[in-house]
């Protein structure tokens, strides 16, 4: 069925910037293994590795126009051999910031599961220019129908081409997200509100890139909320590893352990069963009177310090029989007699 182009372009709706929501269209991208979650204070060390940030403050066309002049200054990339070889898309259709700024952060990181369309939406806008790829995404309808599921029933459209930016459901005001990547070792601002993708240069020797835009950052949320404007509506999320595959690998691995360790504990109960049985039997082969015979013996070598053994073959000590007579003289046994006086006989 042919696809209408202006429906889509004209058709997409305005999303909240809620960190569930959008990990929900991650989902329906087809994205896997990545959520968003909210940052609520800048000063706290983020755990594992972030894939990007997505920054999202009132639009104001006073502080858009007095900035005109500073972006003489800014660090825009010019170089198009640069920016077509990174993803920097133009936002062209309005109210699709949200989806840009997701956008921009997958497909310019490695090692994600990105699924079959935004995997063929990379390929497919390798190498063109920001204008191209904002059209791209504008004319996808599964990134369309995906986006708009998601949106507010009482979204209301902004029909401002102009300014492409995401109007308040209920105040009218205009809402903007802008993404933060690491490419190639230095910290990119991807605003498709922006001609040119800005180059806020490497990060420190020995530091995470989260501290170079932790310092970008600040200096930005200094001038949201300067005193003049009195405007402290922000909200900046970061796109990270999904952390329910990192708590359903631990789960596993800790039920792995436990297997482990009852199996361990049930082979050590067997073991000690069967040296207890082993014990039992070797009381139950010893005929009662044989130890009392051992337990006589044992008691024999103590009480002559010398095992019976020694004592039952030693030579046998002759006798002396001892007679008197009327005349008191001593008579002795010849067996002994010679014994007696000192004397053998010899032969």
């Amino acid at each position: 069925m042919p696809v209408d182009i202006n429906r889509l372009t004209e058709g997409w709706l305005e999303l909240e910037s809620d960190p569930g929501l959008f990990t929900l269209l991650l989902e329906d991208f087809g994205v896997k293994g990545v959520q968003v979650e909210e940052i609520y204070d800048l000063q706290k060390s983020l755990e594992g590795p972030v894939y990007g940030f997505i920054f999202l403050f009132r639009w104001i066309e006073e502080r858009r126009s007095r900035r005109k002049v500073v972006e003489q200054d800014e660090s825009f990339v010019k170089d198009e051999e640069i920016v077509n070889n990174i993803f920097f898309a133009q936002q062209v259709v309005p109210n699709s910031c949200a989806t840009h700024a997701l956008l921009s952060v997958l497909l310019n990181c490695p090692n994600i599961h990105l699924g079959t369309t935004l995997s063929r939406l990379k390929m497919h806008t390798s190498g063109m220019c920001p204008e191209n790829k904002g059209w791209a995404i504008g004319n996808t309808p599964e990134l369309a129908c995906a986006h708009n599921s998601h949106a507010m029933p009482q979204a209301k459209r902004r029909q401002d081409k102009n300014t492409g930016v995401s109007t308040g459901r209920f105040t009218g005001e205009a809402f903007h997200f802008v993404s933060y990547v690491p490419i190639n070792g230095r910290l990119f601002e991807l605003d498709g509100l922006k001609p040119y993708p800005m180059d806020h240069g490497p990060w420190k020797e020995h530091e995470e890139w989260t501290e170079q835009f932790r310092r970008v950052i600040t200096d930005r949320l200094g001038m949201a909320t300067g005193e003049q404007l009195q405007d402290i509506r922000f909200n900046l999320m970061a796109v990270v590893p999904d952390r329910r595959l990192a708590i359903s690998h631990k789960l596993t691995m800790l039920k792995t352990n436990r297997q482990i360790v009852l199996e361990a504990l049930q082979q050590l109960m067997k073991l000690s069963h069967q040296d207890g049985n082993v014990e039992k039997n070797s009381h139950k082969e010893i005929d009662p009177d044989k130890e009392k015979q051992y337990e006589k013996r044992n008691k024999t070598e103590d009480e002559n310090g010398l095992p019976k053994t020694e004592i039952e073959e030693s030579p046998t000590i002759p006798t002396i029989n001892v007679e008197r007579n009327n005349d008191s003289a001593v008579v002795m046994d010849e067996s002994v007699s010679g014994i007696a006086s000192g004397k053998t006989e010899s032969t």
